[in-house]
């Protein structure tokens, strides 16, 4: 049934024309850009930093157009089966199981009843935003630094191309901190950003664009990522390219 489907919707892609249930309708124009600048950029790896069970890395394989090599990053242990078994059938997709953030060694991390909001940091509970009665459990896990795993991923992988991909529920700056000098590496970025983050410490969009941006990163896309605050608007994705490359 799958492969009829994505059959289809190819055929009607071809025409222009894009076929999509409603409950996708608001990650179109995400598919739309992120097809075009993966392409435009000629990225041979994008790194999936909070990769939770692998639905962007999913995304990219079955929407974007994407068939080079993925890197997802996961440290929670209820997600790592269904993520590497999704990811086994896959010969360019690699699990790392850990967290990533600005310095090494190990880390609390809240595993939340919803996996997909599981981080490093707390809610907030002065947020409005932030679910109020979620069971969770800490549990310790390893965390590592980009500027220290780049260029051995680097060695191992012979990427010259990379793209970082974000979703570390309120963490991203932290884990683009810790790429040091290696964060001017990566062609573009595309993170996570809250206007009024639900998370303990969590920067607001404007701090973590202006970071991005003293890195030589400039914007090219906002594009909303759920529908769950509905009618405000709280977090959505930023996509961000190089300046050299715009």
């Amino acid at each position: 049934m799958r492969a009829v489907a994505d059959f289809v919707e190819a055929a009607f892609r071809a025409a222009g024309i894009i076929l999509a249930p409603s409950w996708r309708a608001s990650q179109i124009d995400e598919e739309c850009h992120m097809r075009r600048l993966l392409g435009f950029l000629d990225i041979d790896c994008v790194f999936d930093v909070g990769a939770n069970v692998g639905q962007h890395a999913e995304k990219l394989r079955r929407f974007c157009g994407y068939d080079g090599l993925i890197l997802s990053f996961e440290p929670n242990p209820a997600c790592l089966p269904e993520l590497n078994s999704v990811a086994s059938k896959d010969p360019k997709w690699e699990v790392i199981p850990f967290a990533l953030g600005k310095e090494q060694g190990s880390v609390e991390f809240r595993a939340y009843e919803d996996s997909k909001l599981g981080s490093i940091l707390k809610f907030d509970e002065r947020s409005k935003h932030a679910p109020t009665s979620m069971s969770a459990s800490t549990i310790n896990v390893g965390m590592e630094t980009l500027s220290d795993l780049f260029p051995k991923l680097k060695e191992k992988y012979a990427f010259e191309r990379p793209f970082l991909k974000l979703d570390t529920q309120g963490f991203d700056l932290q884990v683009a901190i810790g790429a040091g000098a290696y964060l001017e590496k990566f062609l573009g970025i595309q993170s996570e950003v809250a206007f009024s983050p639900i998370y303990q410490g969590a920067p607001t969009f404007s701090e973590a664009v202006a970071y991005y941006e003293a890195k030589g990163f400039r914007l090219s896309r906002l594009f909303p990522n759920n529908n769950t605050h509905f009618p405000l608007l709280v977090e959505m994705d930023v996509a961000m390219i190089r300046a050299d490359l715009a």
